[in-house]
């Protein structure tokens, strides 16, 4: 998918910049940008939904037993 962006100037020449500082074309920069802005998303909504529906704890004993780590 191709995205043209109309980003005010001083935006502009700072993703530039920093592209250049990491020695990388700025449409890599800024997909790198874009992808890990969108994980970091979606991991505070997970953590979100978890803290909305809190589980009991359980031991280590009892977690490792569940993940099949002890027999």
């Amino acid at each position: 998918m191709t995205v043209t962006l109309d980003l005010p100037q001083e935006i502009d020449a700072r993703l530039t910049a920093e592209a250049q500082a990491c020695g990388v074309p700025l449409s890599d920069f800024v997909l790198d940008f874009i992808i890990n802005h969108y994980q970091d998303e979606q991991g505070r909504h997970t953590a979100e939904t978890r803290l909305d529906d809190p589980q009991p704890p359980i031991s280590s004993t009892q977690l490792r037993k569940n993940l099949g780590l002890d027999s």
